[in-house]
């Protein structure tokens, strides 16, 4: 329970750290059902509100507090929001919902921009599932980094054998990784839609 309360809570903070709906990301992730009728709020399944409820009631450890806080309309409203006309997400405000935290170190005002990748499938594999008309992605993720500076960026692991639905957490936590290593820096993640397992875009 504690092992899915923290994961819930880490999922929820990474939606919004993206501006997006945790509850809706969550579900994707998944792969929770979501329904939705014209003119009404989605509902989302029990289970995602029984996980919800147990990440603000499983008390971390380590730091004595719930792993996810209850909720607070400025703090965990999505800044982009589904509403089904035009662009599938839509600005909800400009602000944004989490405050930018105080930097320090050596690398503060440098900024590490990642783009995470898929390494292509095997070809045999490739090739017969193309014949099948399906799509597949590679196993491993390829992290490229670029400093704002325009120094040299830090050699960056191969992330080997990360399913789609893994991406997000172990992304997040290289980023965690890199801000500890790199004192005051920002670290911004781009993942590809096909690093996720969507079709590229």
């Amino acid at each position: 329970m504690r092992l899915r309360a923290e994961t819930i809570a880490t999922l929820y903070g990474y939606a919004l750290r993206l501006g997006l709906s945790p509850k809706r990301a969550i579900s994707e992730v998944y792969g929770l059902p979501v329904t939705e009728a014209p003119g009404e709020r989605a509902q989302y399944s029990r289970k995602l509100e029984r996980w919800i409820e147990q990440a603000r009631k499983t008390v971390n450890p380590v730091t004595g507090r719930p792993y996810l806080s209850a909720y607070g309309s400025e703090r965990h409203a999505p800044r982009l929001w589904p509403i089904g006309r035009g662009h599938p997400l839509e600005p909800r405000r400009a602000q944004p919902a989490l405050p930018e935290p105080v930097r320090e170190g050596p690398y503060v005002g440098h900024t590490l921009t990642l783009r995470v990748t898929r390494t292509p499938p095997p070809a045999r594999q490739a090739e017969e599932a193309h014949e099948q008309g399906w799509r597949l992605i590679g196993p491993d993720l390829v992290i490229e980094g670029q400093w704002s500076n325009g120094e040299d960026p830090p050699s960056l692991p191969l992330l080997r054998g990360v399913s789609p639905g893994e991406t997000p957490l172990r992304v997040q936590s290289l980023v965690k990784e890199l801000e500890e290593r790199y004192s005051g820096d920002k670290v911004l993640a781009t993942v590809t839609a096909q690093a996720m397992g969507n079709p590229a875009t």
